[in-house]
């Protein structure tokens, strides 16, 4: 018996080290008009962000279906393996609401839904635990506990470079994004208890970034997981937070990347820059 460990593509999972985990990435939809593709199968970050910066189609993403899932816990279930399944807020998504409509659907016990109430890098924290203590030889039901009780310290404060996305997907008025574009507001936002809020506003990127710096030593990293740059379409972006944490002796030690896939990027946009991490008890 094995423990078989699942995320959904808006984790934004680099599907290699996926791959060489162990860890099996069921794919988000993401429509251009008539176009189709699946997230990280039949479209990558930099050809999805090139077609949104052309901005001819606004795109929508949908969930994984219950037969999606179906399908993998079907074979967990022939093959006598326990699955531990770590998915995107149940806030932002209905993809936990699908994972458990196939779970009842397969009638099979030994599956672990863990709602992430986070998104991006946020669920890749967890998805590295989860491996971690499957390695270590932790069963299914004590690997969904651990998360649960860690996912409460995850932190995410990122920069937006424009509130034009936000718009674009109904989540701010016209209005209020055309004012942002006049006086330089950027924002910053959060995701808190599943949800994504806007945790501050500073006019220009410097004073965002600076801002977001400021949430970064109110609310601590724990080193003893890894943290993530995120960022959408343009890595360099790091140039303009990563030094400053540097210079004040406040880079992670543990520091990777992550670009910011489909799911997350169709409501904030290019030129998005931001953290995930464990905050210290």
């Amino acid at each position: 018996m094995g423990i078989r460990i699942i995320t959904d593509s808006s984790a934004d999972f680099d599907r290699a080290t996926a791959k060489r985990r162990q860890v099996e990435i069921i794919s988000m939809a993401v429509q251009f008009g008539n176009a189709s593709f699946l997230d990280g199968k039949t479209i990558t970050n930099d050809v999805f962000y090139t077609l949104l910066k052309e901005g001819r189609e606004n795109p929508t993403t949908s969930q994984p279906t219950p037969a999606e899932f179906l399908r993998v816990f079907e074979e967990a279930k022939a093959a006598g393996d326990q699955v531990v399944a770590v998915l995107i807020s149940s806030v932002l998504s209905g993809t936990v609401q699908s994972a458990q409509i196939a779970k009842g659907m397969c009638e099979y016990e030994d599956i672990y839904i863990v709602d992430s109430l986070s998104a991006t890098a946020g669920i890749q924290i967890l998805v590295n635990l989860a491996c971690k203590l499957r390695d270590s030889g932790l069963p299914a039901p004590g690997i969904a506990q651990e998360l649960e009780r860690l996912k409460g310290r995850i932190r995410i404060f990122a920069v937006l470079d424009t509130l034009e996305y936000l718009r674009r997907s109904g989540r701010l008025s016209g209005f209020q994004a055309g004012l942002g574009a006049m006086t330089k507001l950027k924002p910053v936002i959060t995701v808190r208890d599943g949800a994504v809020s806007i945790a501050a506003k500073a006019f220009g990127t410097s004073a965002a970034v600076k801002q977001l710096q400021k949430f970064l030593l109110q609310y601590p990293v724990d080193d003893a997981y890894p943290s993530y740059f995120l960022y959408t379409d343009d890595k360099e972006r790091e140039e303009l937070l990563l030094p400053a944490l540097r210079e004040q002796g406040k880079l992670p030690l543990r520091l990777h990347y992550s670009s910011v896939g489909p799911t997350i990027g169709t409501h904030i946009g290019p030129g998005a820059l931001g953290m995930a991490y464990i905050e210290r008890e």
